[in-house]
């Protein structure tokens, strides 16, 4: 039965929509990339993908929900080896204040939604990835852990 769910899980498509991302575009999760999530959490579930660049490399995002039901946000590379995680930032206090500077010089009235960093784990440095609200649109920015913007998206409902 093992088979079967590892195959299915591959064959299933799942929507940006659905993540709270803006594009609709569907994302398959490639056969190699579940069957590594489902050997390291064999009750994985609600698995959902997108396409990112961090560290200038296209990845692919891969969320889901471990056996307790804590959400996990990983990152492949175009070969389907794990690169590493995204971690979701409870306090947005913690956030590098020249991140928070180029924000404010970006968007001078905005409020956060959700913020995420990314670890580099092939050398020195981090990226953010944040979610905010501002002049009546929702963004996704993408900024170096030193402050320099690398991308700003606006989302569309």
């Amino acid at each position: 039965m093992r088979p079967f769910l590892v195959s299915s899980f591959a064959a299933i498509t799942f929507s940006l929509a659905s993540l709270g991302h803006a594009d609709s575009h569907p994302v398959s999760i490639p056969e190699k990339v579940s069957q590594n999530i489902l050997k390291r959490h064999p009750s994985a579930y609600d698995l959902r993908a997108s396409h990112e660049t961090h560290f200038g490399q296209q990845l692919l995002e891969v969320g889901y929900k471990d056996e307790t039901g804590q959400p996990i946000l990983e990152l492949f590379t175009s070969h389907g080896h794990l690169l590493t995680n995204e971690l979701l930032i409870e306090d947005f206090q913690e956030i590098y204040p020249q991140v928070t500077a180029v924000l404010k010089r970006e968007f001078p009235q905005h409020e956060f939604k959700k913020a995420e960093l990314i670890g580099n784990p092939n050398g020195v440095g981090e990226e953010y990835e944040i979610y905010l609200h501002a002049a009546g649109t929702d963004w996704k920015v993408s900024v170096s852990g030193d402050g320099e913007l690398l991308d700003k998206q606006p989302l569309t409902p």
